[in-house]
């Protein structure tokens, strides 16, 4: 290959990379940068829409100090806060407890930068009041104003966090999605409007193994799963019960598997001599009612190995009301009719969970399209009754 070839695909490769990153940096968001000009609009105008604006906001639960401007800011500054505040007031901030962000967000930075053109901002309030709003979100303001009287109310703090958490949805586009709430326990999946379209209780991380806040998309589901044991709860649970009786194994129908991912007798492993250091092999429960996962699973696009599932422990969701007992994995009170919805048609009866047939592989179903979830940790909310519900830090992330 002579030297001009070579330099052509480099820069073709270069091109193609560049490109890339464009079109990932439009769909994520990353050059979606507040570019406000200085020509155009009037800033002695604009102060006076800006102050409407802080008030609109702060009876909302925005901490307007923020955007709190100064005479010797420049034009340039005063204009990047109020639009600034005006993309607050539309799209919220991102929720500080996500840890994890697979689904793409939109701020719309150039309907702010109009909105200031336009008329100084003054038929932007009119815009905000026609964007549409999540359910329960007026009712949630209305519950924030009767607390203001009394500021010193915790209360009013966690439903400033709920209340931004609805606004921060409008960063997406989605007809449905799917939202787990970690301190109410419950899954719900809602369309644009905030209308429940099908609720469910689920059982969550411990304190001391929490699920973990972040957005995702669901993928497919598996029907008879097997349980690839983690290593921390292989190492940690399940080993010092296998030194202290093999049989264990077999009573828990699990399986040790090497690194090439073939099944190995235990009967031939010393098992004396491991330790969490030198444990090289996994575990891996069967399918079948006794599966922890129960009968079926649903794949998340991460993080890590955190997903939904069914339990071979269904009467948990009846006989107690500690819903945070998982390794962080989250358990769905209503397997089947999740799966139904999730692909839109009937692929598991109301018998499945009931036939738990033996000796069946994993079978998987691909969803139409990947469906999106959110799973956070917001304490203040109204429920189902329309009433105001604050809800156990079971995490203790407010204390």
């Amino acid at each position: 290959m002579n030297e001009n070839r070579k330099i052509l695909i480099i820069g073709v490769c270069i091109a193609v990379l560049g490109l890339a990153v464009w079109l990932a940096g439009r769909q994520f968001g990353w050059f979606d940068k507040n570019e406000v000009t200085t020509t155009g609009w009037d800033r002695s105008q604009a102060e006076k829409v800006m102050r409407q604006l802080c008030r609109a906001a702060d009876s909302v639960g925005i901490d307007t100090t923020r955007y709190a401007f100064l005479a010797s800011d420049t034009k340039k500054e005063f204009g990047e806060k109020f639009t600034d505040l005006l993309l607050e007031l539309r799209f919220g901030q991102k929720p500080s407890r996500i840890s994890y962000s697979k689904l793409p967000e939109k701020v719309d930075t150039t309907w702010a930068i109009a909105m200031l053109k336009k008329d100084e901002g003054r038929s932007a309030l009119d815009s905000l009041r026609k964007t549409p709003v999540f359910g329960m979100y007026p009712a949630l303001v209305n519950s924030y104003h009767q607390l203001r009287n009394n500021p010193s109310s915790d209360t009013l703090h966690l439903i400033r966090q709920t209340l931004n958490f609805y606004r921060y949805l409008n960063r997406f586009g989605y007809e449905k999605f799917l939202v787990v709430n970690i301190p109410a326990a419950e899954l719900n999946i809602y369309d644009r409007t905030g209308k429940c379209l099908l609720p469910m209780q689920v059982i969550a991380g411990k304190k001391d193994s929490r699920t973990p806040f972040f957005t995702t998309y669901l993928t497919d589901i598996i029907t008879y799963p097997y349980w690839n044991v983690p290593k921390s709860i292989a190492v940690d649970e399940i080993l010092p019960k296998v030194q202290r009786n093999i049989d264990f194994l077999e009573s828990q129908n699990l399986e040790v598997l090497d690194e090439k991912e073939q099944v190995v007798d235990p009967y031939s492993i010393d098992w004396a001599s491991m330790t969490p250091e030198n444990f090289t092999y996994r575990f891996r429960q069967a399918s079948g009612c006794s599966n922890s996962l129960g009968l079926v699973k649903f794949n998340l696009t991460g993080p890590g190995a955190i997903y939904l599932h069914d339990t071979n422990a269904r009467d948990l969701f009846t006989q107690t009301s500690d819903r945070w007992r998982s390794h962080g994995c989250m358990r769905v009170q209503k397997p089947v009719e999740l799966a139904n919805y999730l692909m839109g048609k009937q692929v598991l009866d109301q018998g499945f969970m009931d036939r738990c047939l033996i000796d069946q592989k994993p079978q998987t179903l691909s969803l139409p399209k990947p469906f999106p979830v959110f799973v956070v940790y917001n304490r203040a909310d109204i429920d189902s009754q329309g009433k105001l519900r604050v809800y156990k830090d079971v995490y203790g992330l407010d204390s």
